[in-house]
């Protein structure tokens, strides 16, 4: 694996000294007119402009903003609560639900929207899981909490229910094995771990895993399968997860266990395929791997049913990623991998808990495996439609790996010269000429077979991420 390069060896020439214009602070500021006005038999000092009229004699609520009403409240234990004026004993909040402030101690903090938190009274029918709080039960749905019949719970679509109503319990299963090296090398060709031979992915080491949806169906033999069988609340069947593969003897078990699944089981466009791919990343690699996956993205995108495009569970790489410089790379970093208004510091880093189900994780990359104390090391790829094909999963999963070296390999050419990388580019590099071929051709007869829907003019033109660009609008 090649040395990590430092941040500031790539990007520190993009920072620039720019002087602050001294003559934007005046410290000759005109004091406020004052006045005295009565609030609940207390006499208060505020400015006149927080009044209906120059006499002062009355506050006009309208007036202030959230800050300045909180920083009223703050100095004269006085504040515009639930909709009149009253003494606060407690820091007051905005209440996002109803539109007015209360008291921090009769408020309630969580997701009022798929985007954004805030504060809200603790009458509100609110949904708690996993000590995560949720407005109500259209935003817990957002964030992929639903109501479970058969136990009465919410739960997040990706944890198991087990109950004893629950029909199904029995086609749920772990049989994950261990790919430790000390294993002999009969069990590491059985289950598919840590292979001595490379061939199928040009010498590329990297270990992989697969999640693959399922519709409907049941796989009752699985005992010499290296997988495990979970719930899935986003699908009607069951979700098959591989344990780590690598190498050839990975990717050969892989095509037993797609053989396997597809004997007695179906897909839906509400499926999809996720592929794991694993190693030792740092932050300049995420860096370089973000920018690379917001270059092709649009190349990616067209070899996917329309299906995937705007996917809430494999949303675009927003624009941002192409601002990163010295720097802001930091906050860029925080906010992709732990949310908005979250800086990489001594308190936001790898060693940082986000939890089985952070929203930061429906990106097509997600980076929040490797990048925080949530998982193994992988970088997740999200956005492949469902199929249950080793031919397609083996070739989904080639790429993956290929953006993965390249990103490693060639970080000064992603920082310069990005414009000028094409996935043809990145395939070839990774994988060599024959490989490489192999799969451009693959992926030129899925571009053929999606071209109608794509074509300009055609239904989903503007909806590919390019067509943000082209309607000047931002991907965020």
């Amino acid at each position: 694996m090649p040395e990590e390069i430092d941040v500031t060896n790539i990007i520190g020439e993009q920072s620039t000294d720019e002087s602050v214009d001294m003559t934007s602070f005046d410290d000759a500021t005109q004091e406020s007119t004052m006045c005295t006005i009565t609030v609940d038999g207390t006499e208060i000092e505020v400015e006149r402009r927080f009044t209906f009229n120059r006499e002062g004699n009355e506050l006009d609520e309208d007036r202030f903003t959230q800050e300045e009403m909180i920083e009223f409240a703050e100095e004269h234990e006085h504040a515009f609560i639930e909709n009149q004026w009253q003494s606060c004993s407690q820091h007051i909040v905005w209440d996002c639900c109803n539109e007015n402030f209360i008291e921090e101690g009769d408020s309630v903090y969580g997701w009022i929207s798929r985007r954004d938190e805030g504060h809200f009274h603790y009458n509100e029918c609110y949904i708690r899981v996993n000590d995560i709080i949720y407005i109500d039960d259209d935003v817990a749905s957002e964030h992929d909490i639903h109501h479970n019949e058969c136990c009465d719970e919410y739960r997040h679509i990706d944890d198991p229910c087990y109950c004893e109503d629950n029909d199904d319990d029995d086609c749920y299963f772990d049989n994950k094995r261990s790919y430790r090296s000390n294993n002999t090398l009969g069990y590491h060709k059985t289950y598919g771990t840590n292979s001595p031979t490379f061939s199928i992915s040009n010498g590329m080491r990297y270990t992989f895993g697969v999640e693959i949806e399922t519709s409907r169906g049941r796989l009752d033999s699985w005992d010499e399968l290296n997988l495990a069988s979970v719930y899935d609340g986003s699908t009607s069947g069951p979700e098959y997860v591989t344990g780590v593969l690598k190498g050839d003897y990975g990717f050969n078990h892989l095509k037993d266990i797609c053989e396997a699944i597809a004997e007695d089981h179906e897909i839906n466009k509400r499926c999809g395929i996720h592929v794991h791919v694993g190693g030792q990343f740092n932050r300049l690699f995420t860096i370089m791997l973000l920018r690379l996956g917001h270059q092709l993205q649009d190349e990616i995108y067209r070899m996917m049913p329309p299906s995937r495009l705007g996917n809430s569970f494999c949303k675009y790489i927003p624009d941002y990623v192409m601002d990163i410089n010295l720097t802001n790379w930091r906050r860029h970093l925080g906010r992709y991998i732990h949310g908005t208004g979250n800086t990489l510091d001594k308190n936001c880093n790898k060693k940082s808990n986000l939890g089985n189900y952070p929203s930061t994780r429906y990106r097509w990359i997600n980076c929040v495996n490797f990048s925080s104390n949530s998982g193994k090391p992988t970088v997740e790829f999200r956005n492949h439609s469902a199929s249950m094909s080793y031919y397609k999963i083996r070739n989904w999963t080639l790429m993956c790996m290929a953006i993965v070296r390249f990103a490693q390999n060639n970080q000064k050419r992603i920082w310069y010269n990005l414009e000028d990388i094409t996935l043809h580019e990145v395939m070839m590099t990774s994988l060599g000429n024959n490989i490489g071929l192999q799969i451009m051709s693959y992926y030129q007869k899925r571009v053929a077979l999606f071209a109608h829907n794509y074509k300009e003019g055609g239904d989903y033109y503007d909806k590919l991420p390019s067509g943000y660009q082209r309607n000047e609008e931002t991907i965020n």
